[in-house]
């Protein structure tokens, strides 16, 4: 009977803190795949064309929030999200042949806002860039936002080459978020 309890308890834990952000993925031509299922199912619903780098983030219970492959955002609906000036977010500076041309994480201290890094190929000098999403807007379907009020809706970091690749790992202090890629052997 203690064996079934503790059981119990430990499903129930890992059950409250499961993380399931990482859930869906969106990749290649129209590719996906749903973890919230065991075995995972196949998803050909996306809205991707590309063949290197893409990024798909979900809420707390696996649900899709948005996904980008550098240069367009799409959200839930599989639609091009817009900007909140209403135009379409088709325009990022990122490149969906750079190996991983976007990165979502989410603002810290936050439940709506999310940033979206961009890197550019090899070949390009738009660099590495910083875009916001508030989920709240657009009927919880998310929109870019020009979170500075500085009237861009993006923050370039740097310009110049990139390595094409960024990654992001928590930190060490709670909320926090390291994002990390690399120019001319500079971290």
């Amino acid at each position: 009977m203690k064996k079934n309890i503790t059981l119990f308890l430990l499903f129930i834990v890992v059950q409250l803190f499961s993380q399931k952000q990482a859930n869906i993925w969106y990749f290649g031509q129209n590719a996906g795949i749903d973890f919230n299922f065991s075995p995972p199912r196949a998803l050909g619903d996306g809205e991707l064309d590309t063949d290197e780098g893409c990024s798909t983030f979900s809420d707390a219970n696996g649900n899709l929030l948005f996904y980008s492959d550098g240069t367009i955002v799409f959200d839930k609906n599989h639609d091009i999200m817009t900007y909140t000036d209403g135009s379409l977010a088709d325009n990022l500076l990122g490149d969906p042949s750079a190996t991983q041309s976007g990165m979502i994480i989410p603002k810290p201290l936050s439940n709506d806002i999310y940033y979206l890094f961009t890197v550019t190929d090899q070949n390009n000098n738009n660099g590495f860039n910083l875009y916001a999403i508030d989920m709240s807007l657009n009927g919880g379907n998310g929109q870019l936002i020009d979170e500075n009020s500085d009237g861009n809706f993006f923050v370039q970091l740097q310009g110049g080459n990139w390595s094409e690749k960024v990654a992001a790992v928590k930190g060490q202090v709670c909320n926090t978020f390291w994002v990390v890629t690399v120019n001319e052997n500079r971290f």
